[in-house]
């Protein structure tokens, strides 16, 4: 079948947003658009999609104020939106972490006021098309990556955030972005070029370049991301090997990861790096994993009876077990007002008694002292490393509550980060 038409176009992009969202009963969609050609595209073939299906739809804009523009773009997607029937609303970035590299802080901003603001929106659509796949797979080859890090961009990745989570689901990873535009253009929509799209400064802006002199040698965005898809399929059957062992061999206790060593000792080099890494990412709440000559390093020491501390954890072994604990450091500045419901370290939520807020008391870890006062209390068998990293209630002369440990009638607080074994093979 020709795939030249408009029609056509969204027959493909409706068959992919109904393979990738399954069924829909109780589900919404959240859009993420720019007001960029490719965002553009998913907002009106999103908005077709779902109006024949009764889907609750809406659309959200992060105005980065990089450019004068931008909060002009951010109403013109308002009103488009609007004009097909969606709610609209617009996010702006504090621009807090400008310094280093602009792009990826600006990335990492957007999915977090997302996450932050998508209400019970399960479901959140980007517009990443074929061409991003491919960009994507060379500025990770430049960085040497594995498996993992060439499989580029998935089109379906559950995202946890605090206690609960949604599904990133990028419907257009098939479609070039010069189909993209035809479409818009044969339905007279308009859309908004990014001048930092043409910058060269910046190394996605490089990687569309050498694109373009590849060609020349055969290699483009089509093959290139076929090459994604087949190490997609490899890193799936290394996930669900991952996710085996972690089954049979590996066990929690209060916020701690514990690994049988004799077992993990027998695993091929590429199971325990995945474990591990998904491991230390699980306890210190952190969507990235540690870079690989770190993990390998520490590695290395562990399997030799070596404590390490890396990405936020401490790694240690015992007797037959290699336990990984929060890392008191990590936390040890992790202070906030006591709230009914607060999420602390992204792992404890915090419960008060009828819902009140406890005036003048505050959440930090409970650190060498409260760690030794909640172990002469509790009887916990906890080691004293793990129990310096739980959350204690304080107030301006010390110690209240070890709520994690010790029960008491004001303030509970409940293990919320998602169970570690489900995890695997959901990055």
């Amino acid at each position: 079948m020709s795939l030249d038409t408009d029609e056509d176009l969204s027959k493909q992009f409706e068959d992919s947003l109904s393979r990738l969202t399954g069924d829909l009963s109780a589900k919404s969609l959240l859009l993420a658009v720019s007001g960029g050609s490719d965002s553009m595209a998913l907002m009106h073939l999103t908005a077709v999609w779902a109006k024949a299906r009764g889907v609750k739809c809406s659309v959200v804009t992060v105005d980065h104020a990089l450019r004068a523009e931008s909060a002009i773009e951010a109403e013109f997607v308002k009103s488009a939106a609007q004009g097909l029937g969606l709610t609209h609303k617009t996010l702006r970035w504090n621009g807090a972490e400008r310094s280093g590299n602009l792009q990826m802080n600006a990335r990492e901003a957007r999915y977090r006021l997302i996450a932050s603001h998508r209400a019970e929106h399960d479901m959140v659509l980007t517009g990443h098309t074929l061409e991003d796949q491919a960009e994507t797979f060379l500025l990770r080859l430049r960085r040497g990556s594995g498996v993992d890090g060439l499989s580029a961009i998935p089109e379906k990745r559950y995202v946890t955030a605090g206690e609960g989570g949604y599904w990133l689901i990028r419907p257009m990873l098939d479609l070039q972005r010069d189909r993209l535009r035809k479409f818009l253009k044969q339905r007279f929509i308009e859309w908004v070029d990014d001048p930092s799209n043409d910058d060269i400064r910046f190394d996605r802006v490089k990687m569309r370049h050498a694109l373009a002199h590849l060609s020349d040698l055969g290699i483009n965005a089509k093959n290139i991301a076929e090459t994604s898809r087949h190490l997609q399929r490899a890193r799936a059957a290394l996930d669900q090997q991952t996710g085996l062992f972690a089954r049979k061999f590996c066990k929690t206790e209060h916020g701690d990861l514990l690994i049988d060593r004799a077992e993990f000792q027998t695993q091929h080099s590429e199971l325990q790096y995945r474990l591990m890494a998904t491991a230390l990412k699980w306890v210190s709440s952190n969507p990235y994993k540690p870079r690989f000559s770190t993990l390998a390093f520490a590695l290395e020491s562990i399997l030799s009876g070596k404590t390490q501390s890396l990405h936020g954890c401490l790694m240690d072994v015992h007797k037959n077990e290699i336990r990984i604990t929060r890392e008191f450091n990590a936390v040890a500045k992790t202070k906030m007002d006591l709230e009914d419901g607060a999420i602390w370290d992204g792992r404890w939520k915090i419960h008060c008694a009828n819902g009140q807020t406890l005036s003048g008391l505050f959440i930090a870890p409970l650190g060498p002292l409260g760690a030794t006062w909640a172990r002469h209390e509790s009887g916990s068998k906890l080691p004293h490393r793990s129990l310096k990293c739980h959350p204690g209630v304080f107030n301006e002369n010390g110690i209240v509550y070890a709520p994690s440990l010790i029960e008491n009638k004001h303030v509970s607080v409940t293990f919320c980060a998602k169970p570690f074994v489900p995890d695997l093979g959901s990055y």
